[in-house]
This record gives structure tokens, C-alpha cells and sequence, in this order.
């Protein structure tokens, strides 16, 4: 082992140590040999041990210690520790910022056990009122978790999205001739990007990415990377660009089908042309890594996919009133500008303390204050929900009179999630058969690159929607994207109905409705079969079929 590898060592045991409240005089001693060690310049192999020994900070204990992990790679009071703690919470402290005190809190009061939990939870300001923190370190702190995902080579979609659009502005600012396009895992749209941002172009632009990004881009080993995403370029001819794009953005089952039909190849102008000139239904790209279907019944598919622009609803939202940063007023009218006819707001039950979930007295102060706004709006209307936690035992977190109050319940699970699928299972089928249940909110729990959701027999828990008129939320946070498309055509086979719901937390949460379009699109979801699609009048009769089941 190297001196840092063994100096680190130290300082993570120390950390560990700190984090389960251990004898702060021998955790100080930990970082001191940290700080003793990093800072050798001869190699701990190559000394005796009764001369590194005597290093200043260095006692019999550590010595011992040091030569433990010379000899065995390995030192078993720190794998004790680890032992002791959740490998993600290992991971944060692997984030700038973050000392002991504050990954303690942020463990033991939060329960967060992953870098990306944690930053699924900033993203829901979960941070600010905890004592030792505050608005300006969650933003430092989503910031460097961010970088720390970045590193680890798998992106969101909007990380990525975000790189491209940037490349797109610089190019086209500079040479607005070259004609490129994005293809591959970030062409298809896919949840996360496992692979670099694909670019085909039919110009050099690498010298002016280099010139234009600055510090944002670098070299690596595998080529650019800007703002951390890798990107691979290549060029293409101006002819052959639309053809490569469609091939190139397409799973090897539909690209190899696409080779052997067409028949035209050049000279188009866009994707929709090359599918007309060769005869061939058109698939858009978030279709074209469906499974196990031939082309035409790809494309029948594809004639009636839900788009952006048929959502008319939004559906989930947090507000003040637990842990979101605008009012009811501020949501409804931001929601109003974007075109939308309704608003649900669905703040957190009782039994959601860390997110300042509603008492009984709360909910109806917001059910006079959700009266008073829609008083004020005209053509628009604010909707009562709730997001209603979901017990150990299956239980609602209110009472089935309490739960009669909202025009909407969504229930979800928010705590004790390590279950096998057995408990999970039974767990939300009993709440999807409560009568008040209109929905099953993100129904694995799961966060994207951050923490695996709870294992469901998803088979089931669709069969219970379906037999009790129950929604499947589609969560359109970029961080869940739960359910996961794959199940969508499951559902609809069922005749279960898909929410694309933001769960917004501020207004620019409302935007992340786009992704969810863009995850219910490649699990071919129609216009017909998404609740949302449904204009206000509509809505409104759907909620009053609520009965007795």
C-alpha cells in the first residue's frame, strides 16, 4: 500500500469512529497519524517498523496498525467500523464538505444512506432547517454531489441533456453550417447514460468546443469530457447525417430491421422523411429499443404516444405547507403560465415529520386557503390532495373520514423501506385497496444511480390497481422515474391508467413533467391511457367517480 492509501485509511477511520460517537481522544489520534503520514516523503514499505514508529504522531498502537495493513492490505478495527456502517454513507463522505457532525445528522435524523438520496432530499430542501446547515450549504453540497456523481461515469438524462444543449448553443453561435446530432443511449432518451454523449457531425468541431468551453472541458483518458460527461464525436457525411442518426439512436434489433428495408438513403432533411420515402411507419427515437415487437406494430404504437403537449394537468406538488418553497397561490398561478388548466396539491401527511407533514388542523387551514385561491383564479383550479404515507402495516395515515376531505389521494411509501417483496407487495396492495385511494405514488421508492427501490412483484400490485380503479403514478422526477416504463405496457394491457406527475417541490419541479413524458413514451404509453391528458371538465368528473369499493 502507498503512504496516502495508508494515510487514508486513518482518516477514515477516524471519520467512522467520530460518526458513531467513539473516544474522541483516540479519534483525534487517528487524524493526527493521517495528517503525519500523508506528508512522508519515503515510502512506509520500505522503513523498519520501530523507525516509522517513531514518527511525531505515530504510537504502538498505530505502528501496530500501520504494519497490519503493510502485511495484510487490510486493518481489522476499520473493517469493524465498516462493517458497522451502510456502504453509501461511506460514500458521502466522500463529498466536499461533509465531516462527521453533518453526515451523522444527515444519517441518523434523516435516514439518508447514499450520496444520491442525499441529493434527492436537497432537492427537496430538506436540508435548510437542520441545525448546522441552511440554504447556502445544500446548494454547496448539491453542487459537489454532482460532481461526485459525475465522476462515477453514469449520468441522469439531465446532466447530459444539459451538456448537449450547451454543445448545440456554442456550435451554432460559431459555425452555424455543421449540422450535428445526438445519438445513442442520450438519442434514445434513456433514463440514464451509461455511455459518452454520442455526437455525429458533418464538421471538425472539437478545436471550437476547446476554444469555447474553457475550463469546462478537459482531457481523459477516454477523450473530452465537458463538464465531466464524456463526449465522443464523429464525423458523417452531410448526406448520410439522418439516416446514421436513426441508425445510431436504435437498439440492434430495430437498427438491423431498418438496414434491410430501406432502400433510399440520402438526402433528407429530417428523420419523419427518411420512414416516408422507404414506406416504413415511423418510429420516434424513444420507441426504437422496444422489445420483442416488429416494426409495424412498433409504429401502431407510436401513432397514438402521449407528447408534452397533451398534459394538461399537474398532478403532486409540495407546497409550504410541508416541504416545497412556494404557496398555494405561487404554484396555481406558475402552473397557469406554463398553460395548464389544474393543479393537485399533494403535501405530506402527518407521519412525514422530516418533510413538516399536515396535521388535521393544518389540512384544513390549506383546504381555506386552496378555497380563497381558486376564488381569485379564473379558468384554472387548485385541486386538495395528499400524499399520504403508506404505514408498516399498510395502513393509511389517516383515518378513512379524515381521508374523505381530499379530492385526490395519493399514496406512497416514504419510511422503512428495507423489506423483502413479500412485505412490500402486501404492503401496497392493502393500501391500494383503501376506498380513498385514487393512486399509487413512485412505487418502488427507488432513486436512480442512488438507492435501489424496494423489491415489488410489479405483476401484482398492477392486477390490485386494476381491480380497485387505482392510477400508477409515473413520477417525473428525473431522480425516480417511477414506475419504471418497462411495466407500462403491463398496465395498459390491464387497463390500468399512468399519471405523469412531476412531485414538484418548487416551480422549476414542474418542468421535469418533460422527462417523465419522455420515460411514458418509451414505455409506449398513449395519450388515451395518461390521467393527465385529461382536460379540466374531465379531470373533475373522473375525481366524483370516487365510491365505496
Amino acid at each position: 500500500m502507498t503512504n496516502r492509501e495508508i494515510a487514508n485509511s486513518f482518516n477514515l477511520l477516524g471519520k467512522l469512529m467520530e460518526l458513531h460517537g467513539e473516544n474522541a481522544f483516540k479519534v483525534r489520534s487517528y487524524y493526527s497519524a493521517y495528517q503525519a503520514l500523508r506528508r512522508l516523503d519515503s515510502p512506509l514499505s520500505d522503513m523498519d517498523p520501530e523507525v516509522y514508529g517513531e514518527i511525531r504522531g505515530i504510537g504502538k498502537a498505530i505502528q501496530g496498525k500501520i504494519t497490519e495493513l503493510l502485511e495484510n492490505g487490510q486493518m481489522q478495527t476499520l473493517e469493524r467500523y465498516i462493517e458497522m456502517t451502510p456502504p453509501g454513507v461511506i460514500e458521502i463522505f466522500k463529498i466536499k464538505g461533509l465531516g462527521p457532525k453533518k453526515v451523522k445528522t444527515i444519517w441518523q435524523e434523516m435516514e439518508i444512506e447514499s450520496p444520491g438520496e442525499l441529493l434527492y432530499a436537497c432537492n427537496e430542501n430538506r436540508l435548510i432547517e437542520l441545525k448546522g446547515f441552511g440554504e447556502k450549504t445544500q446548494a454547496d453540497i448539491i453542487k459537489q454531489i454532482n460532481f461526485f456523481l459525475a465522476a462515477k461515469g453514469q449520468f441522469l438524462y439531465p446532466t447530459v441533456e444539459a451538456v448537449a444543449e450547451e454543445i448545440e448553443k456554442v456550435i451554432e453561435a460559431v459555425d452555424p453550417d455543421a449540422q450535428i446530432a445526438f445519438v445513442g443511449e442520450y438519442g434514445m432518451r434513456a433514463p440514464i447514460i451509461s455511455t459518452a454523449l454520442n455526437i455525429l457531425c458533418t464538421e471538425e468541431i472539437e478545436d471550437i468546443l476547446v476554444e469555447e468551453m474553457g475550463e469546462d472541458l478537459s482531457y481523459e483518458d477516454d477523450g473530452i469530457h465537458i463538464h465531466g460527461v464524456p463526449v465522443q464525436i464523429e464525423l458523417v457525411d452531410a448526406e448520410e447525417i439522418i439516416l446514421e442518426q436513426i441508425l445510431r439512436s436504435s437498439g440492434e434489433q430495430i437498427a438491423a430491421t431498418l438496414r434491410t428495408k430501406l432502400k433510399k438513403t440520402t438526402g433528407f432533411s429530417s428523420e419523419s422523411e427518411v420512414f416516408e420515402a422507404n414506406n416504413i411507419v415511423f418510429i420516434p427515437a424513444e420507441l426504437r429499443d422496444y422489445p420483442n415487437k416488429s416494426i409495424q406494430d412498433i409504429g401502431d404504437i407510436a401513432k397514438g404516444l402521449v407528447t408534452e403537449d397533451d398534459i394538461k394537468g399537474v398532478i403532486h406538488n409540495h407546497t409550504t405547507y410541508s416541504d416545497g418553497l412556494y404557496s398555494v397561490k405561487e404554484m396555481a398561478e406558475y402552473s397557469q403560465s406554463l398553460g395548464y388548466e389544474y393543479i393537485v396539491i399533494t403535501d405530506h401527511s402527518k407521519s412525514a415529520f422530516y418533510a413538516n407533514g399536515l396535521s388535521l388542523e393544518r389540512i384544513a387551514m390549506q383546504h381555506r386557503e386552496i378555497d380563497t385561491v381558486n376564488e381569485s383564479l379564473s379558468d384554472f383550479k387548485v385541486f386538495k390532495g395528499i400524499e399520504c404515507d403508506i404505514l408498516y402495516d399498510g395502513r393509511m395515515d389517516y383515518e378513512d373520514v379524515d381521508l374523505a376531505s381530499f379530492d385526490l389521494v395519493i399514496a406512497s411509501i416514504h419510511s422503512q423501506l428495507k423489506m423483502d417483496e413479500e412485505k412490500a407487495t402486501s404492503r401496497l396492495i392493502k393500501a391500494i385497496e383503501n376506498p380513498y385511494v385514487r393512486m399509487l405514488g413512485h412505487m418502488t421508492g427507488r432513486l436512480l444511480l442512488s438507492r435501489q427501490g424496494y423489491p415489488v412483484d410489479h405483476g401484482k400490485i398492477i392486477e390490485a390497481c386494476a381491480a380497485n380503479d387505482v392510477v400508477i403514478e409515473l413520477n417525473a422526477n428525473p431522480h425516480r422515474l417511477d414506475m419504471d416504463y418497462h411495466w407500462i405496457e403491463l398496465a395498459l394491457e390491464k387497463g390500468v391508467r399512468i399519471s405523469i406527475n412531476p412531485d414538484a417541490h418548487n416551480k422549476e419541479g414542474i418542468h421535469d413533467i418533460k422527462y417523465g413524458v419522455y420515460a411514458a413514451r418509451k414505455g409506449g404509453l398513449s395519450k388515451d391511457k395518461c390521467l393527465n391528458t385529461l382536460g379540466l371538465e374531465a379531470f373533475s368528473a373522473w375525481l366524483c367517480e370516487k365510491t365505496e369499493k
